[in-house]
């Protein structure tokens, strides 16, 4: 099992075996959670909220909309799809713990 050190400002170097093994970059997010005997670090994808908009809006752009759907803004539709996915990713997260 690598080990390490706890240096100044208390920053740790993750021995390259360890990254290698998930990929780790230099710069990429990680997410530090407390459990029973330590500190679980996982990789994290940010995303920017403006670009996935515009990768929706661009995706909804060739779309007609159901006949449930017509008549709404497309500022509703998309409203309505973000919190869809903010709710889906707040089950998966419960999921994962």
């Amino acid at each position: 099992m690598p080990f390490v050190t706890v240096k100044p400002r208390f920053q740790v170097t993750i021995p390259a075996k360890l990254r290698r093994g998930i990929e780790l970059r230099e710069g990429d997010i990680m997410e530090a959670t407390l459990v029973d005997d330590g500190i679980l670090l996982r990789p994290k994808e940010v995303v920017d909220r403006n670009v996935a908009a515009d990768r929706i809006a661009t995706a909804f752009a060739g779309t007609q909309p159901s006949s449930i759907d017509s008549g709404r803004s497309e500022d509703e539709l998309m409203r309505e799809s973000i919190a869809e996915i903010a709710e889906a990713r707040r089950e998966r997260r419960r999921g994962d713990t």
